[in-house]
């Protein structure tokens, strides 16, 4: 372990590139930008709840509010500079 809580920057990291494949996937499906960003938060959001509770069934791991909100700030940075970028774009 190189610093203490290195485990959230992980998820915060694995996180964002869960929500900028979630906010490019619903750039091109959702018509509207507004409706893309709405459908990619919950997405991400719901996903990494529902892998921290799975977590909760297995042995050795546990499931961890703190790493639910690392993977949700991590997503909801992808997802902005994600909007950002093709706003700026058009």
């Amino acid at each position: 372990m190189l610093f203490v809580g290195q485990d959230k920057l992980f998820h915060a990291a694995a996180y964002a590139i869960l929500g900028f494949l979630a906010m490019s996937y619903c750039n091109c499906v959702i018509e509207g930008s507004g409706h893309a960003y709405i459908v990619a938060m919950i997405f991400s959001g719901l996903y990494g709840a529902s892998d921290e509770w799975h977590q909760s069934f297995i042995i050795g791991r546990e499931a961890d509010v703190f790493d639910w909100l690392a993977d949700c700030i991590g997503a909801t940075i992808a997802i902005n500079i994600t909007r950002y970028a093709r706003s700026m774009a058009r």
